[in-house]
């Protein structure tokens, strides 16, 4: 049975379409909190790798709420939470290779973490970057 609701699926569907967007992949599997409904992308250049997070819905103000309570008691995108992600990765034959990139991105610096959201008041996608 499928519990995801209507908006989820959309919601979803805008993630994996902008991660592409950006040359990225789809992860699989879900990294957020309460309703663990993050995905994550990754998109690798010369220079760096790019993890893309989301899709998140800014509130009212324009504000953004990463899960504190994500993959352990660790908020998005801290340093607990990206190690942490790095040993769930290699759990998977199907995710092992993201760990690799994604670790040796943050061994040499050139992690870029981004957040996919969109406003809720105007409907507009953003991407945000976000210092790790």
């Amino acid at each position: 049975m499928n519990s995801e609701s209507e908006q989820a699926i959309v919601r979803s569907q805008l993630f994996e379409s902008l991660v592409k967007k950006y040359g990225g992949v789809l992860v699989s599997g879900r990294y957020g909190g309460d309703f663990n409904s993050d995905q994550l992308g990754v998109a690798e250049t010369a220079e760096n790798v790019t993890l893309f997070l989301g899709l998140k819905i800014l509130d009212g103000e324009g504000g953004l709420q990463l899960d504190s309570a994500s993959l352990g008691p660790h908020v998005q995108y801290s340093a607990p939470w990206l190690k942490a992600l790095v040993q769930c990765l290699k759990l998977s034959a199907e995710t092992t290779q993201y760990s690799t990139k994604i670790e040796a991105a943050m061994s040499r610096g050139d992690l870029i973490a981004a957040v996919i959201c969109m406003d809720s008041n105007s409907k507009e996608m953003k991407v945000i970057r976000v210092a790790v």
